[in-house]
C-alpha cells in the first residue's frame, strides 16, 4: 500500500503537492532514535535509507576519497530548476572538481578586510531601516536574507540587486525552499519521468525561471567580470570560459550557486540567533557587554559576568557556533552508495541512500552536554570536539563549503553590530523557539521588535 501511495506522486494531478503538506521535512522520517543510536536503517517504498552517526562511518561518507558516496540525484533534481548544472547540485566528477577549484580560488582572493567593510556598511543600512520603524515590529528574517545576498553579490560581483529586486528574489527563494520537498523524491520511484512530474507539480520550474531571470538581468546584462577589482568571482568565471558568447548559461548556473549557497547559511544562522537572543534578554545583554569591549579585552571575572575571561571575539564566535550547532542550515547531507556498505548489524546494498545529518550529529546525546540547550559557553570551555563529525555545519572533506571563511567573517561583523547597537525583543504573543524539536525550522518571516541599545539602557537606568 505504501509503495502504491508513493507511486502516485508523479502520476496524479496535485498528488505531490498534497503529499508535500504532510511529508515536507525529511527529518520527519527519523523520529528521536538517531539522537541516541549510531546507525538507523529505514525501509522506504522503493529503496532503503541509512542514517549514520558513528564517527567512522560518517567520516568515510563525508571524506569519500574513493568516490563511493556521490551526492544524491534527488538533490540535483530539486535544485536544477534554480541552479541548472551548477556545482552545488552535481554528484561529482572531474568537471565538478575543476569548478569547485574556480569557486574556491575566487573566494580566497577576496580580502577579509573588504568582506568586513562591505558587511558593516550594508548592515548599517538595514539597521537604519529597522530603527526608522520607531519600535514597530521589523521583518528581521527577510531583511537578513536580503542583507546577506547583498553582501555576497557586492563582494563577488561588484554589484547588487535593487531594493525591489532584492525583495522579490528573497520572497521567491523562500517559496522555493518551502516547495522543494526532498521527502517526496525519497519516497517516489527514481525514474527520471516520475521525478520530472513531481518537480513540475511542485511548481519549482516557474519559480526557478523567475529567479534566474532576475540574476541574468542584474549580473549578466553587461560583460561579465568588468565591474572593477571588486568583481573577483565574475572575473574568475569569465577567465574560466564560463561566459563565452552564447554560452553564459554556465555562468548563470554558478552565479545562482554563489548567491543561494552564499547567503542561506548566514541568513538562516543569524535569523535563529536573533530570535534566541530576543527571547533571552539576560543572554543578549551579557553578550552585548562582552562584544562592546575593546578588542582583546577580557570580560571581568566576577560572579555576575556570564562570559568571564572571554574576549568579545571569543563570544562572537561562540554565539555563531552555537547557532550553527542547534540550527544547521544544511540539515542533512544526502548521498547514494555505489558499493555495499557494512553497518553495525547489517549491510546496506548498493544504490540506496546514506545520510549524514548535522541536525542529528549536532544534538547527539553521546557527543554533547546539554544537547538541546542554547549554551554558547560550551565553545569557551571545551577545547576539542568529541568527534570530527560531531560538528559539520559546512560539511567536510573535498565537498566542504568553500565559502566557510567568508560566512564566518560576515556573521561575526553582522552579529557585532546588531548586539552593540540594537536590542531585539519578541513581538506580542510570540514564544521563544522550541529547542528540542529536530524538525523545527526558522520561519522565513521572523519579525522582532528593534530599539536602539543605548536608548534602552538609558531607559532602564532612569526607571
Amino acid at each position: 500500500m505504501i509503495r502504491a501511495f508513493a507511486g502516485t506522486f508523479g502520476r496524479l494531478p496535485f498528488a505531490a503537492k498534497i503529499a508535500g503538506r504532510f511529508l515536507g521535512d525529511p527529518m520527519l522520517l527519523l523520529g528521536g532514535k538517531p539522537l541516541v543510536g549510531w546507525q538507523t536503517v529505514f525501509t522506504l517504498p522503493f529503496r532503503r535509507m541509512a542514517l549514520v552517526s558513528d564517527n567512522a562511518t560518517a567520516e568515510a561518507v563525508m571524506l569519500d576519497r574513493a568516490g563511493k558516496f556521490p551526492k544524491s540525484t534527488v538533490l540535483h533534481a530539486l535544485l536544477k530548476p534554480l541552479i541548472g548544472e551548477g556545482v552545488f547540485g552535481q554528484p561529482g566528477g572531474d568537471t565538478v572538481k575543476e569548478t569547485r577549484r574556480v569557486l574556491a580560488r575566487a573566494l580566497a582572493a577576496i580580502p577579509p578586510a573588504h568582506i568586513a567593510e562591505v558587511t558593516r556598511t550594508l548592515t548599517q543600512e538595514y539597521m537604519d531601516g529597522w530603527l526608522a520603524r520607531k519600535g514597530a515590529p521589523a521583518p528581521v528574517g527577510v531583511d537578513l536574507s536580503r542583507l546577506t545576498v547583498d553582501v555576497v553579490s557586492v563582494c563577488t560581483m561588484g554589484r547588487r540587486f535593487t531594493a525591489e529586486e532584492s525583495q522579490r528574489f528573497t520572497d521567491l527563494f523562500s517559496i522555493y525552499h518551502q516547495r522543494a520537498k526532498a521527502t517526496l523524491l525519497l519516497l517516489a520511484h527514481a525514474d527520471e519521468a516520475t521525478r520530472a512530474r513531481i518537480i513540475h507539480e511542485l511548481g519549482l520550474e516557474e519559480i526557478g525561471a523567475e529567479m534566474r531571470a532576475l540574476m541574468r538581468e542584474r549580473f549578466l546584462s553587461a560583460p561579465l567580470g568588468r565591474d572593477g577589482d571588486e568583481a573577483i568571482f565574475s572575473r574568475a568565471l569569465a577567465d574560466a570560459g564560463y561566459a563565452a558568447p552564447g554560452h553564459d548559461e554556465r555562468a548563470l548556473d554558478e552565479i545562482a550557486v554563489m548567491l543561494l549557497a552564499g547567503h542561506e547559511t548566514t541568513a538562516s544562522t543569524l535569523s535563529w540567533l536573533c530570535h534566541v537572543l530576543a527571547g533571552d534578554s539576560a543572554l543578549q545583554d551579557a553578550a552585548a557587554q562582552a562584544v562592546a569591549a575593546a578588542p582583546g579585552t577580557q570580560v571581568a571575572d566576577d560572579k555576575s559576568a556570564r562570559f568571564a575571561g572571554a574576549t568579545g571575539e571569543d563570544v562572537l564566535s561562540a554565539l555563531t557556533q552555537e547557532a550553527l550547532r542547534l540550527y544547521p542550515p544544511i540539515g542533512f547531507f544526502l548521498r547514494e552508495n555505489k558499493e555495499e556498505v557494512a553497518l553495525e548489524n547489517r549491510t546496506l546494498p548498493k544504490d540506496n541512500f546514506i545520510v549524514v545529518a548535522p541536525r542529528v550529529l549536532h544534538r547527539h546525546r553521546a557527543y554533547w552536554k546539554k544537547p538541546d540547550t542554547f549554551w554558547p559557553e560550551r565553545w569557551l570551555e571545551t577545547p576539542e570536539l568529541p568527534a570530527r563529525t560531531a560538528f559539520i555545519p559546512f560539511g567536510m572533506g573535498a565537498r566542504v563549503c568553500p565559502g566557510a571563511q567568508f560566512a564566518n567573517i560576515e556573521m561575526a561583523e553582522i552579529t557585532r553590530l546588531l548586539l552593540t547597537r540594537l536590542r531585539f525583543g519578541l513581538t506580542a504573543g510570540a514564544e521563544p523557539l522550541p529547542l528540542g524539536n529536530l524538525t523545527s525550522r526558522p520561519e522565513p518571516d521572523i519579525v522582532l521588535t528593534v530599539t536602539p541599545r543605548a536608548a534602552s539602557a538609558s531607559s532602564a537606568q532612569r526607571s
